[in-house]
């Protein structure tokens, strides 16, 4: 029993061999609405879709290695973390604290994703997260403080989308 509580399977990260095919399969196929689509330089792309107000509630990213093949055809997937929300800022520190006393490795963070924290970070939903691996070397998140994007509102609004670049 832990120290504190997690309350949902916030968002999943998936790596993808071709961002295109994939955001026309997510957003034209399945309806999902586009939040914002960033280079990383040699990893490829990354982008945040979502199914309402949440940032994201899928990101994709570029497979690191590019595979050029239809992977489907050899049985390719790759997950690349599974994100799970705390409600509030005090259950994610209750949460961090909990995890390190019970000798579990932070391999990434604490962090604030976006402006906030690292403005490399371009497109963040502003969120407070930490990550570890579960017994198998599964990359897991646990996060607060997720921001909205109303519908119809892009993102970054322009009241703050040149503040990555100041």
């Amino acid at each position: 029993m832990g120290g504190f509580t997690i309350s949902r399977v916030g968002h999943v990260g998936v790596q993808v061999t071709d961002m295109d095919r994939s955001l026309d399969f997510y957003c034209n196929k399945l309806g999902l609405t586009l939040t914002g689509r960033w280079p990383r330089g040699e990893m490829g792309d990354m982008a945040f879709i979502r199914f309402g107000e949440m940032h994201h509630d899928i990101v994709l990213f570029t497979h690191p290695d590019h595979p050029q093949s239809d992977n489907r055809k050899i049985g390719y997937n790759a997950l690349q973390h599974i994100a799970m929300e705390i409600d509030s800022r005090d259950e994610w520190l209750k949460a961090l604290y909990d995890l390190k006393q019970k000798g579990v490795e932070i391999v990434s963070g604490p962090l604030v994703h976006g402006a906030e924290g690292d403005p490399r970070n371009i497109g963040g939903s502003g969120t407070r997260s930490f990550y570890f691996e579960d017994p198998d070397g599964n990359s897991l998140e646990l996060y607060c403080d997720m921001m909205r994007v109303p519908n119809g509102e892009p993102f970054p609004r322009p009241e703050y989308a040149d503040v990555w670049t100041l």
